[in-house]
Formats: C-alpha cells, sequence, structure tokens
C-alpha cells in the first residue's frame, strides 16, 4: 500500500519535472520559439544589409566606369567642370551630403527559461505533497498505512507470526 503511494508520488512529481523541463527549460518549447524569432530577426536584417550592399556596389561600379556619374557627384558637392557656370540659390545648401544606410544594429538578446533547480524542487514539492494527500486520504477512510497480513489458519488452528516467515 505505501509502495504504490510512493510510486505514485514520485510519477506525479516527476511528470510535473519533465513537463516544466519541456515547455520552460533550457531547452523547451519557450526557449526555441525565442530563439526562431531572433532567427527570423537576424535573416531580415541580412536581407537589408545584401540589399545595401547591392546598391553601394552598383554605386561604386558607376562611379568608377561613368564618367557622367563622377560629374554628376561634383556638382552636387558644388564643382564645376571647366565651361560650366556656377549659380547659387541663397536658401539652399552649397554641398550635398550623401547618407549610407548601413544597417541595423542587432544585439543579442538572452534566452528566458525556467532554471532546471526550479523544475527539480517543484517535482519533490509535487511529490511530497501527492504523497501526504494520499496518505490523509487513507487515515480519513479509516485504512491503515501499513496492511497487515491476514492470519494464518492450519487446521483450523491459527499459527501466528511463524507462518509468516515460511515460504507458500
Amino acid at each position: 500500500m505505501v509502495r504504490a503511494k510512493i510510486l505514485i508520488s514520485i510519477s506525479a512529481g516527476t511528470l510535473v519535472y519533465v513537463l516544466i523541463s519541456f515547455f520552460g527549460g533550457q531547452n523547451g518549447l519557450w526557449a526555441m520559439n525565442q530563439l526562431e524569432e531572433q532567427r527570423q530577426n537576424i535573416s531580415i536584417n541580412k536581407a537589408e544589409i545584401e540589399k545595401i550592399n547591392e546598391e553601394l556596389t552598383l554605386e561604386y561600379t558607376a562611379l568608377r566606369n561613368d564618367m557622367e556619374v563622377v560629374a554628376a557627384y561634383a556638382r552636387r558637392l558644388g564643382f564645376v567642370a571647366e565651361g560650366e557656370k556656377l549659380v547659387k540659390i541663397s536658401g539652399l545648401p552649397t554641398y550635398y551630403t550623401t547618407m549610407y544606410d548601413t544597417g541595423a544594429i542587432m544585439r543579442r538578446t538572452q534566452v528566458k527559461f525556467i532554471p532546471d533547480w526550479i523544475a527539480k524542487i517543484t517535482g519533490c514539492v509535487v511529490f511530497v505533497l501527492m504523497f501526504v494527500l494520499l496518505v490523509l486520504k487513507d487515515l480519513s477512510r479509516g485504512i491503515p498505512l501499513v496492511a497487515r497480513s491476514a492470519p494464518s489458519y492450519e487446521a483450523g488452528v491459527s499459527v501466528g507470526g511463524y507462518d509468516s516467515f515460511s515460504s507458500h
């Protein structure tokens, strides 16, 4: 009887520990979802940086190979070529600054999870509570904790404690 209560209590405590570890542990579903979200954010940021890289590569190639592009950039900066006339309009800046987007800064965030020691303590608490509840339930019904073996009768005479050690 006590063995069954202990086994049931151990099973309940172990089940609680496993469930906490599975859903909220360091390698559980909650942590996995957080890591998946971080992976998606990194993929999006990587795609944006690759797009910026392609644009800058095209701009570099154009500046290197096409003198018209170089002249256009020079005009934006306020330079003029021979034979051109400079017209300044008041109120407008004399130079053009290009701001390049370099992508977003990504910081690694710590994954949140339930520490293993909390899951273990919770499993132990469930074990103790379950065992106490089962014992109290039996005591409230009037069932003794340790089952006593029925007296053995041989030829109608009770032999008492001597038969409890013999093999049947």
